[in-house]
């Protein structure tokens, strides 16, 4: 029997994301999911560790509301602007409050995703021998990780990371059905270890098709229903970031936020006008729309460079 979980991100949100929880924040840099980013601060959730590949804006914005305590990553920052002012405000100045990092490798922080998915406790890599990221460690001590001797006697020395197994995760994808069967394409980034590895994930999407629809395609689907509590129906729900076959990522906006987040006062008038000043998704496109015309958001839209369907019959 089919079973729907479509709700809105509210419902989502406040039903399976808990204070104090570990939560995986999907995407990579592509179709990070700004609805649930969103709704998180606007709910005012409180003690999260938050873990991904990577960060940047999105995982700043939450640090500035003070939902997080703790991060298990290797990047918080925009490439072209340096590190996250919000980040680095909690980092030096303990500003909202301070915050533990427990940092690896980008490479270390996707191979601890799939030992979780795999339901294994560790995996050996070659990554982060001879770096100082084996000396410093915070909550996890001297579990971060451990040097070992290959015990085939190849005489080589592996690094063993733990696997992670977040309590929650969240990210956009381009469709899903109502059971939550996902399917994404352009960067997947750490997906699909990192959604996989999670104990259960919520999902929101551009659009909601049939189960016929995803069974057409199925080389596409990144994560099966069973392991989806909710799917969530928003357009343009990661921008700024882009979408791929749907919209380009809104550089100006990135910048608009960096640059105004380089004071506290920039950045609580910043969240007041796009975050807290707005109730849902809805409201934030209409008020885009609104503020830079109809044009500029229509500019984002992406072109139609539409892949040859395929046959997949016997």
């Amino acid at each position: 029997m089919k079973v729907s979980k479509v709700m809105t991100a509210k419902e989502a949100v406040a039903k399976f994301i808990d204070d104090g929880a570990m939560v995986m924040v999907g995407g990579f840099f592509h179709s990070i999911s700004y609805v649930f980013t969103h709704e998180i601060i606007r709910q005012q959730k409180k003690g999260l560790t938050v873990c991904a590949a990577s960060f940047n804006e999105h995982v700043d914005q939450l640090i500035g509301a003070g939902c997080v305590d703790r991060m298990d990553t290797s990047y918080v920052g925009v490439e072209v602007f340096g590190a996250c002012d919000c980040f680095r405000r909690a980092v030096e100045k303990g500003l909202p409050h301070k915050i533990e990092i427990e940092e690896y490798t980008n490479f270390a922080m996707m191979a601890r995703f799939m030992a979780g998915a795999l339901g294994i406790p560790y995996i050996p890599i070659n990554s982060m021998k001879g770096s100082d990221l084996l000396k410093y460690n915070a909550w996890m001590g001297d579990k971060k990780a451990k040097l070992m001797l290959d015990p085939f006697g190849s005489g080589f020395e592996h690094v063993l990371v733990p696997a992670l197994q977040p309590d929650i995760g969240y990210f956009h994808v381009q469709r899903a059905d109502e059971e939550g069967n996902c399917q994404m394409w352009g960067i997947l980034g750490d997906a699909p270890w990192s959604v996989r590895a999670c104990k259960k994930v919520i999902v929101s999407c551009e659009e909601i098709v049939t189960r016929e629809d995803i069974g057409r395609d199925p080389n596409r689907t990144i994560l099966p229903g069973y392991k989806v509590a909710a799917v969530v129906h928003a357009p343009f729900g990661a921008h700024p970031k882009h979408c791929q076959g749907c919209y380009d990522v809104d550089r100006p906006f990135i910048s608009k936020y960096i640059k105004e987040a380089k004071t506290v006062e920039g950045w609580k008038a910043f969240m007041d006008e796009w975050v807290y000043g707005v109730a849902d998704r809805a409201e934030y496109l209409k008020k885009y729309v609104d503020t830079f015309g109809m044009q500029q958001f229509l500019d984002l839209k992406a072109r139609d460079i539409s892949s040859s369907s395929v046959n997949y019959g016997f």
